[in-house]
């Protein structure tokens, strides 16, 4: 997760010269910065988040970005999770996801002008097992 997080923070900067273009950033140049964000992405996918998450795909339209992430279903721990506690697993990544985009400066500049984060995981069958997105209205 570091890494793509250090990948958005990189191409954000590309996009603005100085941390404080950022604020300049209009609400129509987000298409296009998020197009940005996935090309740098897709270059290194598919890319292990942590032990048993894999970013697999990364597509933009509009004023979003989804990324596809596939959990590994397979393992006995992560089963456990899925079976007993799935909402805790849902409210976690969630709240881990938000805090990173509410607290870091880039992300947040692009929230503030309409981007939309959106995380679907999917299990070792491609089948979907939960899908969030995180908006700006979030970090209030």
């Amino acid at each position: 997760m570091k890494r793509l997080l250090i990948i958005l923070a990189l191409i954000s900067r590309l996009v603005a010269e100085d941390a404080n273009d950022l604020d300049e950033i209009k609400e129509e140049d987000i298409p296009k910065i998020l197009s940005i964000i996935k090309d740098g992405t897709k270059e290194h996918l598919p890319m292990m988040l942590d032990d048993y998450t894999t970013l697999v795909d990364i597509v933009s339209v509009n004023n979003a970005i989804e990324y596809r992430n596939r959990i590994n279903s397979a393992n006995e721990h992560v089963k456990t999770i899925l079976k007993a506690d799935k909402g805790t697993l849902i409210k976690t990544t969630f709240e881990n996801n938000k805090s990173y985009l509410c607290n870091d400066y880039e992300t947040r500049s692009l929230l503030k002008k309409g981007a939309v984060f959106i995380y679907v995981f999917f299990d070792m069958n491609n089948t979907e097992l939960f899908k969030f997105s995180i908006q700006n209205k979030d970090c209030q």
